[in-house]
């Protein structure tokens, strides 16, 4: 990475025009001020390219192109510093080959080692998504020149995995196991009230809780969303405390899964916290709520996203029950 933290701030050692242009070195007070600098001399050597005068061919490595991705466009994404993680691994991988000469064939043979060492299908399409991104943003901001060799390579196909949710009994059990840790407590019945995420809820914000609602904000999808709570569970969260800030500091995921362990609750593996986004869909569902509101409450940007729960609605394809031939003989 061309920017790196010193103690007299963030610096910056870049050469936009190659490895045989002029190199640049700044020090700039915020991380911020730092990657505006390198995106505006990378934009500016590629809109020139008077670079081209010195090499005629594109020899920059799969990590180079990862690095110039992540500055001109992933710091700017919500996920961008974890994606920009994901993919130097990726690059690490597959031995940071020269950008233009990883083909189609690279990546499939890659794809098939990481799955005979464990990665699943959901996993392999993620990393195709990532790798096509790097090709395909920096393609359209005129910094990369050479076809995207992952352009026709399609997504594994998968068998959706079955929606693993508390019955109330569990509930019960698990809300019994919190007794000794009420914060914890706390962050549950709100996931299971409201349908949030443990990572929308284990930070919220007293400011957060008002007129029996509470206001998501920082959310996956970005857009904030409002959703309505009783006022006996506003009461109880606001009594922890009334003035501004954080209200759970001192709870992570890993007191979940303790809970979890002592309820004697057993999930698939890999899942967690998010069982309780399930139990409140589920339940709802299960409960005639509206599929349509049920896609407001999550925050899902589609719809195909919550039909998932449908069939957990009482009256779900219930006609087949009176007009299959055997029942009309």
């Amino acid at each position: 990475m061309n920017i790196t933290k010193k103690d007299k701030g963030w610096h910056v050692d870049l050469r936009p025009q190659g490895k045989h242009g002029k190199r640049l070195r700044r020090t700039f007070a915020t991380q911020g001020e730092a990657r505006a600098f390198v995106s505006h001399q990378l934009a500016e050597a590629s809109k020139t390219k008077d670079w081209v005068k010195e090499t005629t061919v594109d020899n920059r490595r799969l990590s180079q192109l990862a690095e110039t991705w992540f500055v001109l466009h992933g710091s700017n994404l919500k996920d961008g510093e974890l994606r920009y993680s994901k993919l130097k691994h990726l690059v690490n991988f597959y031995g940071d080959p020269v950008a233009r000469f990883f083909l189609p064939e690279d990546y499939l043979r890659g794809r098939t080692r990481r799955m005979s060492e464990g990665a699943t299908a959901n996993t392999v399409n993620h990393d195709l998504t990532y790798l096509k991104s790097v090709y395909n943003k920096l393609i359209a901001l005129g910094n990369y020149s050479h076809p995207n060799p992952l352009d026709h390579i399609q997504k594994i196909k998968f068998d959706e995995k079955e929606v693993n949710y508390l019955q109330k009994f569990e509930i019960v059990a698990l809300l019994a196991e919190c007794k000794q840790n009420s914060n914890l407590s706390m962050i549950i019945e709100i996931c299971l009230s409201t349908g949030c995420r443990w990572g929308e809820a284990a930070p919220l914000r007293t400011e957060q809780v008002r007129d029996q609602r509470i206001v998501f904000s920082g959310t996956k999808t970005t857009n904030a969303r409002m959703v309505p709570i009783s006022q006996d569970l506003e009461k109880r969260i606001l009594s922890i405390q009334r003035s501004r800030g954080r209200l759970f500091p001192y709870v992570d995921d890993k007191d979940f899964k303790k809970v979890l362990i002592k309820a004697g609750i057993e999930l698939p593996k890999g899942q967690s916290t998010h069982v309780m986004r399930h139990t409140f869909a589920v339940h709802f569902m299960l409960n005639r709520g509206n599929i349509l509101d049920l896609q407001k409450i999550l925050g899902h940007k589609t719809l195909q996203m919550t039909l998932r729960y449908a069939g957990y609605h009482p009256d779900y394809l219930q006609d087949a029950l009176t007009k299959n031939p055997l029942a009309t003989l």
